[in-house]
């Protein structure tokens, strides 16, 4: 990340770093499902995370194309694993998905 850091415009070290903390974010609430999967708030946080999930995403697609790869690469453990565990993505207000 650090080679990548010094060659990337300043708008995608901001966003890079945004990805970072929502990531961080997302392990957390994930931490919170596992200890509590039948819990009243396992809706809400799994709302909350998939919420994350697209935003983070949204940056991914606004960062520099040659640097999409290596934000993907920094997501990618805790992306694989939250879809292994957790399904896919409800879209809004489509009911699907």
């Amino acid at each position: 990340m650090n080679t990548w850091a010094r060659e990337a415009i300043p708008l995608d070290k901001m966003r890079l770093r945004i990805i970072l903390n929502k990531v961080a974010f997302v392990e957390e609430h994930l931490e919170a499902m596992q200890r509590d999967s039948h819990g009243i708030e396992y809706n809400s946080w799994k709302d909350e995370v998939d919420n994350l999930w697209k935003q983070i995403f949204m940056y991914i697609h606004k960062i520099e194309e040659q640097n999409q790869n290596i934000a993907l690469e920094v997501i990618k453990e805790s992306w694989v694993s939250y879809i292994t565990h957790y399904g896919a993505i409800m879209l809004p207000n489509s009911g699907e998905k």
